[in-house]
């Protein structure tokens, strides 16, 4: 018992970030099955980076409609874009490096 909560103790030390998260943007839509998998993934990515991510609904803006409505699920930081659908947790780390 002693020592699961050592090392549950050592995970959990492990996984807590210091840093400021990284401000990410997924841009998406509603019922959309590769924006809630890019949405997981990020989720995963985090545990290792720190992330804040916005959940963006492109639907409710006709500018950002017209302009990734064919790409979704895209991530963006600051001006870099990344269309994650399909792409592996490794990638979308690798991207948020630079």
């Amino acid at each position: 018992m002693r020592g699961d909560l050592r090392r549950a103790l050592a995970l959990v030390r492990r996984r807590t970030h210091r840093d400021e998260p990284l401000k990410v943007r997924l841009l998406e839509k509603p019922e959309c099955g590769l924006c809630a998998e890019a949405y997981r993934a990020l989720r995963r990515v985090a545990l290792d980076v720190p992330l804040d991510v916005d959940r963006v609904d492109i639907t409710k803006d006709p500018s950002l409609f017209d302009r990734y409505a064919l790409r979704i699920p895209v991530v963006t930081m600051g001006e870099r874009e990344l269309d994650v659908a399909g792409v592996d947790d490794r990638a979308i780390h690798a991207w948020l490096r630079g």
